[in-house]
């Protein structure tokens, strides 16, 4: 039975995203400890499979994404962004906190480990569509986010950096935090999200969404 009341709602979430010089290529980025957010798979009752950590500057975000026990199988498709299997992020620029729809300064992202290039096994970057969203973001640039991927027997890593061409209403001068929201896709496992139960609306309201500091 799902419980009345999200667990993960007793607490207003925000993590702090410390700032790296440099975000490309990932051998550069030096994500260290500090840059790990924690994992709540415990209190929101979801499988322990991501390990996420995240930096930023001027230029956007990095991202680095390790997920551990689902598999070799992965069923990624260009055309099927919100059903692929790959880290999905919800991002808002400019988070109102009180809105419980998301609007054109929210953009949600489907990272893929493979599915793109001409025998479909390279990484593969989309924008996906929020439910319910009171007004559409611009269209993703093309070339705006870099990845790079590695599968493995029991699962796969993304290295990613987010431009800010990316991410519509990025000031992070006069804005310095984000609404964020991340889950995995698994065909076999399902949605495992990172901040709120599966059976929650996460994908559509940005209320459950946790945030971010941009910090030094």
């Amino acid at each position: 039975m799902s419980p009345l009341v999200n667990p993960a709602a007793l607490f207003r979430f925000r993590f702090p995203c410390r700032r790296r010089e440099k975000l490309w290529p990932p051998a550069a980025v030096n994500f260290d400890e500090i840059c790990r957010l924690p994992s709540l798979a415990a209190v929101v009752g979801v499988p322990d499979v991501l390990k996420l950590a995240l930096g930023w500057n001027e230029t956007g975000l990095a991202v680095r994404a390790a997920v551990r026990g689902v598999g070799a199988s992965r069923w990624c498709h260009p055309t099927r962004a919100e059903d692929s299997d790959g880290l999905h992020l919800w991002i808002a620029t400019r988070p109102t906190g009180d809105s419980h729809r998301a609007g054109r300064f929210c953009r949600r992202l489907a990272l893929l480990p493979s599915g793109g290039g001409l025998r479909a096994d390279q990484p593969i970057a989309l924008a996906a569509a929020i439910p319910r969203t009171s007004e559409v973001p611009a269209a993703l640039p093309e070339g705006s986010i870099t990845l790079e991927s590695r599968l493995e027997a029991d699962g796969w890593r993304i290295d990613a950096r987010i431009g800010a061409a990316a991410l519509p209403g990025w000031d992070p001068v006069e804005i310095p935090r984000l609404g964020f929201f991340a889950a995995v896709v698994d065909r076999r496992l399902g949605r495992i999200p990172c901040f709120a139960p599966p059976e929650y609306p996460w994908d559509s309201d940005p209320t459950t969404w946790a945030g971010l500091d941009l910090t030094a």
